[in-house]
C-alpha cells in the first residue's frame, strides 16, 4: 500500500486561492509529529447527511470512535528521548456543515473537536519519571477543515489560529506561552473510497492512513528538569552553603 505525505493531486490553483484568502501569521515552529505504527487505516470520516465526524479507529474495519497506536516524537533536543515512542492517539471532530466543491476541489469546513496522545509506557526524562498515560500532547480545535481534490486518494486535515481556527495545546512535557499561535496539520492518505461528495451533503464516508505535525509560535518551552550532573553540582553547592553557615555560627560562639 502506498502512502503520500501530502495530497499531490490537489489543484495548485485552488491551493493558491485558498492560501491567499487566509490572514498572514508569524512563522511557526514544528515541535512534534506522529506517524502510523503500521500501514493500516487509522482514521475514519463518517457521513451523517449534511454533516459528519472524523475520528480515530482501533482497527481498520471499525466504524465507531476509538484509540489508535502511533509513533509520537518531540522535535526539541532536550526531549530527544521522546522520539518514535508508542502513544495512544484519540481524536474526534464533528461538523454540521455540508462540503463545498469548487473547481474539482473539495473542502469540508467547520470541524470542531479534540485529540490526545497518551504515553503507553513510563518515560524517564532528565531524572523525572513520567507514568504510563502521561499527556504527550492534547488539544482542542474549532473551524478545522478537510481539503483535497475530488476523487483523489489523499487529503489534508488542517487548521491554524492565523487562518481563523481556534486551537489550544497542552502537555506534561512542554509549556506553551499564553497567546501563542498554533497549527495542526494531518495528512490523510490511501483514502478508501476516494474523496467524494453528494451535493448538499458532507463528504462521503472514507477510511484513511494518517500522519501529522503540530506547530506553535513561539516554540513551547521544555519543562526543564536538571540532569543528574546538574543535581550533583547543586548538592555540592548546598553543602558549601551549609559549611559556611556552621563556620559563622562557630565564630559567633567563640566571640560570645
Amino acid at each position: 500500500m502506498t502512502h503520500f505525505s501530502s495530497f499531490a493531486r490537489v489543484s495548485i490553483a485552488a491551493l493558491v486561492g485558498l492560501a491567499s484568502a487566509m490572514p498572514a501569521q508569524a512563522a511557526l515552529t514544528t515541535f512534534a509529529n506522529f506517524t502510523g505504527i503500521d500501514a493500516d487505516a487509522g482514521v475514519r470520516f463518517d457521513n451523517n447527511g449534511t454533516g459528519g465526524s472524523l475520528y480515530t479507529i482501533t482497527t481498520p474495519t471499525a466504524t465507531t470512535p476509538g484509540s489508535r497506536l502511533v509513533k509520537f516524537s518531540f522535535l526539541q533536543g532536550a526531549l530527544s528521548a521522546v522520539s518514535d515512542v508508542t502513544a495512544s492517539f484519540t481524536m474526534l471532530g464533528n461538523t454540521t456543515s455540508p462540503a463545498q466543491l469548487t473547481g474539482g476541489f473539495l473542502i469540508q469546513p467547520n470541524i470542531t473537536g479534540a485529540f490526545s496522545f497518551l504515553s503507553t509506557s513510563a518515560l524517564m526524562i532528565g531524572g523525572t519519571n513520567y507514568a504510563v498515560g502521561s499527556n504527550l500532547l492534547s488539544g482542542s480545535f474549532t473551524d478545522v477543515t478537510i481539503a483535497g481534490q475530488e476523487n483523489a486518494s489523499s487529503a489534508a486535515y488542517s487548521g491554524s489560529t492565523g487562518g481563523g481556527a481556534t486551537i489550544s495545546f497542552t502537555s506534561d512535557f512542554v509549556t506553551f506561552a499564553p497567546g501563542s499561535d498554533y497549527d495542526l496539520s494531518i495528512s490523510l492518505s490511501s483514502l478508501a473510497p476516494l474523496l467524494s461528495v453528494t451535493p448538499g451533503n458532507a463528504l462521503n464516508s472514507f477510511d484513511a492512513y494518517s500522519t501529522g505535525s503540530f506547530s506553535s509560535e513561539p516554540s513551547p518551552t521544555v519543562n526543564a528538569v536538571p540532569e543528574p550532573s546538574v543535581w550533583g553540582l547543586m548538592i555540592v553547592g548546598f553543602g558549601l552553603v551549609g559549611v559556611q553557615a556552621r563556620r559563622r555560627n562557630g565564630v559567633k560562639a567563640v566571640a560570645a
